[in-house]
């Protein structure tokens, strides 16, 4: 089974820590790990996301040239989503969704970190969009740079995370956080021991629930929605 995923930025340090939380949980899959390609440093928000979307698009089309069964989008802000399922035959996930899904599954109400203030419009709307709406108890920034977070091995950061998670469960009485940035992968396992609650990465659930999909032998509905004229 191959399956692609695609960081939306341009940062190859993020993509291989992206790859390595993949392989983490599941090491038999081919995963096949890129960069979008579209010049875009880091996706903070609404411009960011529309830049990176050629060339998010631009990989799945080659993607599907190359055989590939699903495609993840490691970016929580899911870019290019829905264009993606248009484009591709097999199924497409982005992290955003795939994490809050399964925080539904695992308790009554969560919270979402993510990096930037900008990117909490952006993921409380998603959320709604998906029907989360009642789940999803607050959207939190670190007030960070995502680029920040690729120092995933830096003590400060890590105990200015657990600080700020601590504050948002408290102040939102949720159950399960969820990561907001693909950045903050390789902080799931620190960031779950440290509360003593599931924390959702979507980075590895996505890959768990599109090997899922594919195992099962599920594909893109092409009924409407996700039709191509031609």
């Amino acid at each position: 089974m191959k399956l692609r995923v695609i960081n939306p930025n341009d940062s190859q340090l993020m993509t291989e820590m992206i790859a390595h939380s993949c392989r983490s949980v599941a090491p038999m899959l081919d995963i096949d790990a890129v960069c979008a390609g579209a010049g875009v440093a880091s996706v903070e928000g609404f411009y960011d996301g529309a830049r990176a979307t050629s060339g998010v698009l631009d990989r799945i089309a080659e993607g599907e040239t190359a055989g590939c069964e699903g495609y993840l989008i490691a970016c929580a802000d899911d870019t290019a989503l829905h264009a993606a399922r248009e484009l591709a035959q097999g199924p497409v996930l982005g992290i955003g969704e795939a994490a809050m899904h399964a925080a539904s599954l695992l308790g009554c109400g969560f919270s979402i970190l993510t990096a930037q203030q900008k990117s909490v419009h952006i993921l409380a709307s998603n959320a709604r969009s998906y029907g989360f709406g009642v789940h999803c108890q607050g959207v939190h920034a670190m007030q960070l740079p995502v680029l920040e977070l690729e120092h995933s091995d830096n003590t400060d950061l890590q105990a200015n995370l657990i600080q700020r998670a601590q504050q948002i469960i408290a102040q939102d009485h949720s159950e399960v956080l969820v990561l907001g940035c693909a950045g903050l992968t390789t902080q799931q396992p620190m960031l779950q021991q440290a509360l003593g609650l599931p924390v959702i990465d979507g980075v590895r659930v996505g890959i768990l629930l599109l090997e899922a999909l594919v195992r099962a032998g599920l594909r893109t509905s092409k009924h409407c929605s996700y039709s191509r004229a031609g």
